[in-house]
Parts: C-alpha cells; sequence; structure tokens
C-alpha cells in the first residue's frame, strides 16, 4: 500500500506540476498580451498627444501669423493716411499762400473751361477767399459768368452750365478721387515691395 501511495503521490505530483506549469505558461501568455496591449495603448495616446500638441501649436502658429498681418496692415494704413492727412496740409498751406495759389487757381478754372467746352457756363461758384482770383482768371479767359461764393468749396472750382452739368475741380476733390489709385504706391513707397 505504501507503493500506491507512493506511486498516487507522484502522479499527483506529476499533474500538479502539469497544471502548474500549464498556468504559468498561461499567465505568461496573459502577461505578455497585457504588457502588449498596455504599450499599444500607451502609443496610440502617445501618438494622439503629439498630434494634439502640433494642432496645437499649428493654430497658435497661425494665430499669431495673423495678429502680425493685422498690425503690419493697420500700420501700413497708419502711415498712408498720414501721407495723405500731410498731403491735405500741404494743399491748405499752398490756398493759404496767395502768391503761389494764383497761377494753380488759374489753371484749375482753365480746366473746368475747357471741360465745358462748346457748353453756357451759367455761374462759377468758389471759395469766398477766392472770389477775387476766380474774376482775374475769368477775365483773362474772356468769359463773363457769374461768380458766386459759397463755402463749401475748397481750394479750387465748380462750374455750373446751362444745362444743370457741375464740373468741380478742386485740389482737395483731386487729392480724394485719386486716394484709391494712390494708396498702393504710397504704400509701396513707405513699407517697400511687400506692403501691396
Amino acid at each position: 500500500m505504501a507503493d500506491l501511495s507512493a506511486l498516487l503521490d507522484k502522479e499527483a505530483s506529476a499533474e500538479i506540476e502539469t497544471v502548474l506549469s500549464e498556468a504559468q505558461s498561461r499567465a505568461s501568455e496573459i502577461v505578455a498580451q497585457a504588457t502588449s496591449e498596455a504599450e499599444a495603448l500607451l502609443a496610440s495616446r502617445q501618438r494622439a498627444t503629439q498630434a494634439q500638441r502640433e494642432a496645437t501649436l499649428v493654430r497658435a502658429r497661425s494665430a499669431a501669423q495673423l495678429e502680425a498681418s493685422s498690425l503690419r496692415l493697420k500700420a501700413q494704413h497708419a502711415g498712408v493716411e498720414s501721407v495723405f492727412a500731410a498731403a491735405q496740409e500741404k494743399i491748405a498751406a499752398l490756398v493759404q499762400d496767395r502768391a503761389a495759389y494764383a497761377p494753380v487757381f488759374e489753371k484749375l478754372v482753365k480746366g473746368v473751361l475747357a471741360a465745358a467746352a462748346g457748353q453756357q457756363v451759367e455761374k462759377i461758384v468758389v471759395n469766398p477767399a477766392d472770389r477775387e482770383l476766380a474774376e482775374k482768371a475769368l477775365e483773362g479767359a474772356g468769359v463773363t459768368p457769374v461768380v458766386e461764393a459759397s463755402d463749401d468749396v475748397r481750394g479750387g472750382v465748380r462750374l455750373l452750365t446751362g444745362n444743370r452739368s457741375v464740373i468741380e475741380s478742386t485740389l482737395f476733390g483731386r487729392l480724394e478721387a485719386l486716394k484709391g489709385e494712390l494708396a498702393s504706391e504710397v504704400s509701396t513707397a513707405l513699407f517697400g515691395a511687400k506692403a501691396s
């Protein structure tokens, strides 16, 4: 019986060893699979985090570039506006310098008379300060329309024809009319070719 007990112990030990070996093998497989899944999950999260980080950097760069462009455009606009403001000041100074303004004013009057060629000139409207200049210029041109003074005409002349057409030529009006056309050139002159 002792042999039977020893034999049963031996078989039980062998079966325990086999079950234990299979359990350890299965546990190793489970641990390896769990480790692999954990590494894959970690790698996936790292990729997602990296992608999110890169997307955030791209958004931040884009926002910074937009802000820089906005500031540059504002500076360019302010620079261009200051040039036109300075030009208006120069025109105002010219209008105040009667000796320098007289020949310019005469050209403006001749210009509106030429534009109205063939039409009856009913009246010329000028700033009250320019009335005498207008009368001299018209006399020199051999035309005698009514000269009317109005504060809303500055730095030039407005001509009304018999058929109610209006031809206006003022230094301030010409500057304003050319502003859109000249703004690009002024910007290029101030800030270089990249400004346009």
